[in-house]
């Protein structure tokens, strides 16, 4: 999602990213796996209103590769240290094992 919160702090962020969900053939996300809090930003649905509905192929954070696929995503990279297990756990839906 790429949406305006109601957050004072931060601009509305409505735009661009709609034009770009719908018109590109890939979609890639580059994003921090967790909030500052800890808590999971990958669910099973999303919480804001959706910028572009299954457009995602890959999300790319900083604990792993995540391709999406039709059964869910699923590992494709680790980095660091970090164990299917360990990312799984700070992942707030079921993630698939690489292949």
């Amino acid at each position: 999602a790429n949406w305006a919160t109601d957050n004072e702090k931060y601009p509305p962020a409505v735009g661009g990213a709609m034009d770009l969900s719908v018109g590109a053939k890939t979609v890639y996300v580059l994003m921090r796996h967790t909030t500052k809090a800890g808590e999971p930003k990958i669910l099973d649905a999303c919480t804001y209103p959706l910028t572009g509905t299954g457009v995602v192929s890959r999300i790319y954070t900083d604990l792993a590769v995540l391709e999406i696929t039709d059964n869910g995503p699923r590992v494709v990279e680790l980095f660091g240290d970090n164990s299917f297990e360990d990312v799984q756990a700070v992942t707030g839906t079921r993630l698939l094992p690489p292949a």
